[in-house]
């Protein structure tokens, strides 16, 4: 399974989408338990339980995708980006000392202010 960034993109819409099916019939209920106190329509009441096991499995699903995705090689350095990282900050530092080297600067004088009288 190739990691990217599009697999990491679907996984949170599946967990996002699934978490929402499970959270729709919870929520209905609870309002009408506390509301309307009638129940919910015939329709929705046959609708509750596959609406929370398909949610239940998207959610499970896009959260496992999401674990694959998070750390795809496609988004870290290779050994040798790594390496051609190493030697650039070499020869800069190489070229900063000899710089460093051709133009010295006269060290800074101190000057020692004697304290005042009281």
């Amino acid at each position: 399974m190739k990691k990217s960034s599009s697999l990491m993109t679907w996984g949170g819409i599946m967990a996002a989408f699934g978490t929402g099916l499970i959270g729709v019939p919870q929520l209905v209920l609870q309002t009408y338990a506390i509301v309307v106190k009638e129940g919910p329509p015939h329709w929705f009441t046959v609708m509750i339980l596959p609406m929370l096991l398909c949610g239940i499995m998207l959610t499970t699903l896009g959260t496992a995708i999401l674990g694959v995705a998070g750390k795809g090689q496609d988004e870290h350095s290779t050994p040798d980006q790594v390496l051609a990282a190493e030697a650039q900050a070499k020869i800069q530092q190489v070229a900063l000392d000899a710089d460093a080297a051709a133009h010295p600067e006269a060290p800074a004088k101190v000057i020692v202010e004697p304290a005042p009288k009281p």
